[in-house]
């Protein structure tokens, strides 16, 4: 059944993606105008993105609470896995009545970092439009898309430090944990897997401590089993769970009313 819920999910997800996607810079991404587009879509996966951009999943409005979330998909900075890690978690959040917003961003970390804090300031911006409440924002990042999402918080300001965060099997290569990222720490949930082989779970442990280090509501799950990119988690046993563990903590946050 559990399976049959989520095959519906990835079938939405596929209806109107194309008119709801939307550029997230006013012209070519800076440093992109003398670019050639080599931009490809193989596997679901996004490779040598051009031009970033938002998709907006937006929930029926009777379930409509506000929250919005913006969900940035891993892929080593290799590709963006747009979809398992992307549009099928965005469908997922509308059942819970959150706006969601899918990033397909640059795969240079350094453009990836300006596509990142510019979709915060473009969906905040929009707040009206989107009908969602600016101070009900938050952000989640699988693996690359959970070092993306480190990045920007260590790099925030006021207009671009999300509100809470989800973080999945997070790289944490390069992120100042002690320092940058606890400064702009907000409330934060946290998922991996022990037998990841890609991206330690002590990743996940670092991040928990640099939450709870800075006083911010902190939780942390840890399966057994899972591996790394387990994104639903279907057919991998109880991680697959997580999903309901997060809709009990944004619940407990006052996130869904």
């Amino acid at each position: 059944m559990r399976s049959l819920l989520f095959l519906s999910f990835f079938a939405i997800a596929r209806l109107c993606l194309a008119q709801n996607e939307f550029p997230i810079w006013d012209g070519p991404a800076p440093g992109t105008e003398n670019r050639a587009n080599q931009e490809l879509l193989v596997n679901e996966r996004y490779q040598r993105v051009f031009q970033p951009s938002l998709t907006l999943h937006a929930p029926p409005q009777e379930l409509s609470n506000g929250t919005a979330v913006l969900v940035i998909p891993g892929g080593g900075y290799h590709h963006v896995t747009i979809y398992k890690e992307g549009h099928h978690i965005a469908s997922w959040l509308n059942t819970l009545g959150i706006t969601a917003f899918v990033l397909k961003y640059r795969l240079d970390p350094d453009e990836a970092l300006q596509d990142a804090s510019r979709a915060i300031e473009v969906i905040r911006h929009r707040s009206d439009d989107f009908g969602i409440q600016p101070d009900q924002f938050g952000v989640m990042g699988f693996s690359a898309g959970g070092h993306l999402l480190l990045n920007t918080v260590s790099n925030a300001n006021d207009k671009t430090c999300p509100d809470f965060l989800v973080v999945l099997y997070p790289v944490i290569d390069d992120i100042d944990l002690q320092n940058a990222f606890p400064q702009n720490a907000s409330p934060t949930i946290v998922f991996a897997a022990s037998d990841d082989q890609r991206t330690p779970p002590g990743n996940a442990i670092s991040v928990y401590q640099s939450v709870l280090g800075a006083g911010q509501p902190v939780e942390l799950h840890l399966y057994q089993n899972g591996g790394h990119g387990f994104a639903f988690g279907l057919g991998k046993g109880p991680v697959n769970d997580w999903t309901d563990r997060c809709a009990r903590w944004l619940d407990a946050q006052g996130l869904l009313n």
